[in-house]
């Protein structure tokens, strides 16, 4: 199977290696390297990001951002109908504190002694429909996302 990297099509498992070639002060397009297991390399007019997906997709390398990858919780009725209303209001991560207590934030909160907080001079606002137990107290969730936008 071959995939196509820019330019260029390649056997991906015989790529060894792939290096970026491009110097923004000299170059104009994107370019990498693409060694192969025989050493053998060749230049492919493309972005790395390009390279680097087209390497995921094939299945050689692992993506190294798992968060693109999640896909939104199923939410309850109460659950969507609060997100909306939220995100209507500006609000824009819903994080649940240590202590179990949930709450919305217009700005992606800070965090302190399994406390969040919210950035900058805003509030944030208690979220009292739904379970959303899928929130637990180690990481903030964007409402945007949960919504599916």
């Amino acid at each position: 199977m071959l995939i196509k990297i820019g330019d260029c099509f390649v056997d991906p498992e015989q790529i060894h290696a792939v290096r970026d070639m491009f110097v923004p002060a000299l170059d104009e397009t994107p370019t990498v390297e693409i060694i192969l297991a025989n050493g053998e390399c060749f230049e492919a007019q493309a972005a790395m990001d390009e390279a680097e997906a087209a390497l995921i997709d094939a299945g050689v390398i692992e993506n190294p951002y798992p968060e693109d990858e999640l896909e939104a919780p199923d939410l309850s009725e109460a659950e969507r109908e609060e997100l909306e209303a939220l995100d209507a209001q500006g609000y824009e991560y819903i994080a649940r504190d240590i202590d179990g207590k949930l709450y919305a934030y217009k700005g992606e909160p800070g965090r302190e002694g399994g406390y969040y907080y919210a950035p900058g001079a805003t509030v944030p606002e208690k979220v009292t429909a739904g379970d959303f137990l899928f929130v637990e107290p180690d990481e903030a969730w964007s409402i945007p996302f949960l919504l599916g936008e």
